[in-house]
């Protein structure tokens, strides 16, 4: 099996960071990070190639020369959080778009996503999960989150990426509307035109009997859960450092440093 990994990349450097809320440790933001999430890439997983899409970012990553898998390509703009944005797309939904493309452009059969924040553990973690996989796509479990699923670590055959992007981009709403973690998932069901519909109309009707809203809710979660990693944990806690695969996001200080560690032992060990 082919695959391209590819991420995103803001850093505002010593500017102050416009977002309301920071999550993880301060470090996770800094233009250095990027050498730990390459060192976790490089240590548990064998793509063909490695995309890190910038969002304008006044500091750039140090990319490792060396490495000629490496790739860095910058957008026109800083499209903002999900939250707050211009334009139809937040940055993170730019980026993901740009990776899905270079993916079918590289002809893989996976694209990969890894969020900037985010690290990998376990020998051949990409390939283990794919073994696993029982369709087109697998996505953090949203259990434990405000979302129906998570973002930071996703994996996806390429040959469905053309529907993927075809739903996705029919969705009127702009991210800061309906959040890009549910655009994914509706993007992702079956007959997407009238399951869409549906269930677009019962979020975004107030007066729409709660019956209905609580059984669209739940459909959406239990075809969700049938395409999520059997690891964890991407913003869940807590974090079992002993799993033999996992992977996390917003570590904080604490977090980082066990990683670390456990990093360490296992370079030692093999």
């Amino acid at each position: 099996m082919k695959y391209i990994i590819s991420t995103g990349w803001w850093c505002c450097g010593q500017l102050k960071d416009s977002r309301a809320k920071l999550l993880g440790d301060d470090a996770l933001r800094e233009k250095d990070f990027f050498n730990h999430w390459y060192k976790s890439v490089k240590a548990f997983s064998k793509p063909e190639k490695i995309l890190v899409v910038d969002s304008n970012s006044p500091v750039k990553p140090d990319l490792m020369k060396n490495d000629e898998r490496l790739e860095f390509i910058s957008l026109n703009e800083n499209a903002g959080h999900a939250s707050n944005h211009t334009g139809k797309y937040c940055g993170y939904t730019r980026a993901i778009f740009t990776g899905m493309g270079y993916a079918i452009s590289c002809n893989v059969d996976y694209w990969v996503y890894l969020e900037q924040d985010a690290l990998l553990y376990g020998d051949n973690i990409v390939e283990e999960a794919v073994k696993r996989m029982k369709g087109d796509f697998l996505f953090g479990s949203g259990i434990g989150t405000p979302q129906v699923l998570q973002q930071s670590f996703i994996i996806m055959k390429t040959s469905f990426i053309p529907t993927f992007l075809k739903n996705y981009s029919n969705i009127k709403y702009t991210d800061n509307q309906v959040s890009p973690e549910l655009k994914f998932a509706l993007s992702c069901l079956p007959y997407f035109k009238i399951t869409s519909n549906i269930f677009l109309t019962t979020i975004k009707i107030k007066a729409v009997d709660k019956y209905i809203k609580k059984v669209s809710a739940i459909t959406m979660e239990h075809f969700m859960n049938k395409h999520t990693f059997q690891f964890g944990y991407g913003r869940c806690r807590p974090i079992n450092f002993d799993d033999r695969f996992f992977y996390f996001q917003h570590g904080t200080k604490d977090e980082l440093k066990m990683y670390a560690e456990k990093c360490n032992r296992t370079n030692k060990n093999s």
